[in-house]
């Protein structure tokens, strides 16, 4: 194995995993958000369905897909809590994620890619709904994605720092005021 490819292969944490496969889903979701076979199914059917269909975008040769560097070994290692918590999360609260990251974005949403609106959706609801993860991992976590998925990272984290302001105001404040004092 080459020295690349360990040092790769060593960045995939389960948790980090976790934000790989959720980013995945939520993709194809923005993608093809009403896909014909999910008419008139309940929002959990359509999670049910769509983290199920996980493991299918990764093929079945169990080979490494092209430009992500995860196989469907990876999907067995990744955090299923946390890949359930992100996903789902994303897909049943995307209004409301949508909402709060859309006032800190510079352009039209339709303007910005796939990936970085899934991205966007990931960081966004990490900052709103998961206290127990910092603040600065959680947009760490997504500038990570956006240079792995050739996204724009400034972007990602420009957004993403004025939603931690906006959602995590007082870590946010205290984290600011510390590095100041410093």
């Amino acid at each position: 194995m080459t020295e690349a490819r360990k040092s790769s292969r060593q960045m995939h944490t389960p948790r980090r995993l976790a934000r790989v496969f959720a980013l995945l889903g939520v993709y194809e979701w923005i993608a093809d958000p009403e896909r014909e076979d999910e008419k008139n199914k309940s929002i959990n059917e359509i999670i049910a369905t769509r983290t199920a269909g996980l493991v299918e975008l990764l093929g079945e040769d169990g080979a490494a897909v092209e430009g992500i560097d995860v196989t469907p070994e990876d999907f067995e290692h990744c955090d299923r809590e946390l890949l359930d918590l992100l996903y789902t999360g994303v897909l049943r609260e995307h209004e409301a994620v949508e909402e709060t990251f859309r006032e800190f974005v510079d352009r039209d949403l339709k303007r910005v890619s796939l990936v970085e609106r899934a991205i966007l959706f990931l960081g966004t609801f990490e900052l709103m709904r998961c206290p127990q993860t910092p603040y600065r991992v959680a947009i760490n976590e997504a500038i990570e994605l956006a240079k792995r998925f050739g996204s724009g990272y400034r972007f990602t984290n420009a957004v993403l720092e004025g939603v931690a302001k906006k959602v995590r105001s007082e870590e946010f404040a205290a984290d600011h005021t510390e590095g100041a004092k410093a």
